[in-house]
């Protein structure tokens, strides 16, 4: 494969931009049919890649970097790096990416900002492959903050929206933090191995002991801490459930399947050198996956917003990812990124669908949407099986290959793990019954800025535009977990070092608990929210307590906004450099000036206006001034003691 059709993958979606943001602000078909053809072909171009690299067992193919930018020591270089974990990524950026574009024609179809939206789209895509295609460190980190500038301009599509502008901001700031911890790893890892940004090289530094402890667990750390902002790990979570504000395909595609799992995808990109840090770092990646993983899925219980639902149920299974890579489940992690993104897409894009027939995300305005909405609610039952891991559904094999390494490596966060996949059964399924069984609550009307049809007209079937998509996405959500059956994990670790492959045995305790907490979960939901018994609402009554400290996401967002922003930064840093910048250096300037202003009232009132008493000064002052010049000079001293007897 030539390297500038592997340079096109990346540059169709840019192109898209440029010509979207140039020429079709006032075409919106045409702005949507250049996205679409653009990262189409993209697609195309990410299936040849992947066949290249099975060909090559997963191993790097040979692209030589180019010299971008030489400034005395600092060289800076940017390539492709094509491999089985790159070329897998490509096709899932490609793949969601494209069946969004089409999905969205029919979901935005009216909407004021439609061409602003696949501009906006188009940006975003190639920002993420241009991550997953780079070569270089710095490379990467520069398509990251592109893909949070494009995250930031599509939460906050519809900007008139106080809540969306809010949550756009909340966004853009919380990642910021994660983001300067990777900014800083950057730096660190430019002054300790001489000038190196090539992944590869700094990925083989690490490996050999060429980097000393103290630095390469601060690279680690601060790499980390870029991945915990992205991938939304605890204490940085907070942005994502509020990022539900933009556009439903928005949150398929960016919230879902690509964006979010650009910490996870550096997590696995820089493996080799996280691995060869010292063990703690290792363990802290695992334990804030694992308690990411059991305190998002707590959250995602008792949701009644249905996008809400699978956004902490995204958080949960990122932590899922990241559990993996710290114990070194460097397949598992992949394998569920792969998978995760397919059935998490065609859940959200479910959601949408729900929402373009009801004008609601609320599930407790919902019910008996089956009948109305077949495909639907068989496509958003499709992707909660495979989520659950119910065998023998995509999600069954990834999920297990997780847990299998937790087995191998901590007991207690195999435990925690299973925990978890109960946990995601009962609310996807409680999701399931709350929006499909039952009675129609009748909805809500539509809100400003969108297009949808009025809820008096009643559930309806989305338009082909919008179902297609989901049929498509409900494929690999049931056959795509065989993969692993079939070679997956010896195509992505053909990017590790020799020495880093390894095949986990299999163990049937871990395949058995798994089934019987997946099959457990959608029991229980079963039993309460379509049997009636034990009734939600007894058990409401029974631990309220509980609940409304789950509800209100144990107080994380009012710990951030109240008392961290506008209680500590506010109110005490804030006014603390007010009190500051008023006192000392506005009272510097001030000063001077008063100062200045004081002198030369002082030498105003020595000007009366007669000449006389002028000359008068002048010629005391000039004598006065020779006086002294003589006295000073000793000459005045001298003849006074020659005076003496």
């Amino acid at each position: 494969m030539p390297e500038a059709a592997v340079w096109a993958i990346y540059f169709l979606p840019v192109t898209a931009f440029l010509v979207n943001a140039g020429l079709m602000r006032k075409n919106p078909r045409g702005a949507a049919t250049v996205t679409i053809l653009a990262i189409g072909g993209a697609w195309v171009l990410a299936l040849w890649a992947m066949t290249v690299t099975m060909s090559n067992h997963g191993e790097a193919v040979g692209f030589e970097p180019h010299t971008w930018l030489e400034f005395g020591e600092l060289t800076v270089e940017f390539g492709v790096r094509l491999d089985g974990l790159s070329s897998m990524m490509l096709v899932v950026v490609t793949s969601v990416s494209l069946l969004v574009q089409i999905y969205s024609t029919g979901y935005m179809h009216g909407d004021t900002g439609y061409a602003r939206y696949y501009t906006y789209m188009a940006l975003f895509t190639s920002a993420m492959l241009g991550l997953v295609l780079a070569s270089s460190i710095l490379q990467l980190f520069i398509h990251w903050e592109l893909v949070g500038l494009a995250s930031y301009l599509l939460i906050g599509f519809w900007f008139d929206r106080p809540s969306a502008a809010a949550a756009a901001k909340k966004a853009f700031i919380v990642t910021r933090f994660g983001d300067f911890g990777f900014m800083l790893a950057v730096i660190a890892i430019w002054a300790n191995t001489e000038g190196q940004f090539d992944i590869a090289h700094i990925n083989e530094l690490a490996e050999h002991g060429d980097i000393a402890a103290s630095a390469l667990t601060g690279i680690t750390l601060g790499m980390f801490m870029g991945a915990m902002g992205k991938s939304a790990q605890f204490p940085l979570h907070i942005w994502l459930p509020d990022a539900m504000e933009g556009p439903t395909p928005v949150s398929a595609l960016i919230h879902a399947a690509t964006m979010v799992v650009a910490g996870v995808y550096l997590l696995a990109r820089m493996f080799p050198t996280f691995h060869s840090a010292p063990e703690g770092v290792s363990t802290f990646i695992a334990y804030t996956g694992a308690f990411t993983a059991i305190f998002a899925a707590s959250m995602g219980l008792v949701m009644t917003d249905v996008k809400r639902v699978l956004a902490y149920s995204t958080v949960s299974q990122l932590g899922y990812m990241v559990m993996a890579l710290g114990l070194g489940g460097y397949v598992a992690a992949t394998f569920h990124l792969f998978t995760h993104a397919f059935f998490k897409a065609l859940l959200f894009l479910g959601s949408g669908s729900v929402n373009h027939a009801t004008n609601t995300f609320d599930m407790r305005l919902m019910g008996g949407l089956r009948k109305s909405m077949p495909i639907t609610f068989w496509t958003f039952l499709i992707g909660s099986i495979s989520l659950a891991g119910v065998w023998p559904l995509s999600g069954f094999w990834s999920k297990d290959e997780i847990l299998l390494d937790a087995w191998h490596e901590d007991k207690f966060l195999w435990v925690i793990g299973t925990m978890v996949a109960f946990m995601t059964a009962f609310y996807m399924f409680r999701a399931v019954f709350l929006t499909f069984f039952g009675e129609y609550k009748g909805g809500a009307e539509p809100e400003h800025g969108t297009a949808h049809a009025p809820a008096h007209h009643g559930p309806h079937e989305s338009p082909p535009s919008m179902a297609y998509p989901l049929i498509i996405l409900a494929v690999p959500s049931i056959l795509i977990g065989w993969l692993t059956v079939g070679g997956f994990g010896e195509f992505v670790q053909g990017a590790l070092p020799e020495a880093m492959r390894h095949h986990p045995e299999p163990e049937s305790i871990v395949v058995v608990a798994s089934l019987a907490a997946a099959l457990g979960g959608i029991g229980l939901a079963s039993a309460m929210y379509y049997g009636g018994t034990p009734s939600p609402a007894s058990l409401l009554a029974l631990f309220r307590p509980i609940h409304g400290v789950i509800a209100n996401k144990y107080y994380m967002d009012v710990i951030a906004e109240d008392g961290l922003v506008r209680t500590v930064l506010h109110r005490g840093v804030g006014r603390g450099l007010q009190l500051f910048d008023t006192w000392v250096v506005d009272g510097a300037v001030n000063g001077v000036a008063f100062a200045s202003r004081m002198a030369g009232e002082g030498l105003r009132r020595t000007i009366f206006g007669q000449p006389q008493a002028y000359t008068s000064a002048f010629l005391m002052g000039t004598i006065t001034i020779v006086g002294a010049i003589l006295v000073l000079g000793g000459s005045a001293l001298e003849a006074l003691q020659s005076l003496r007897p």
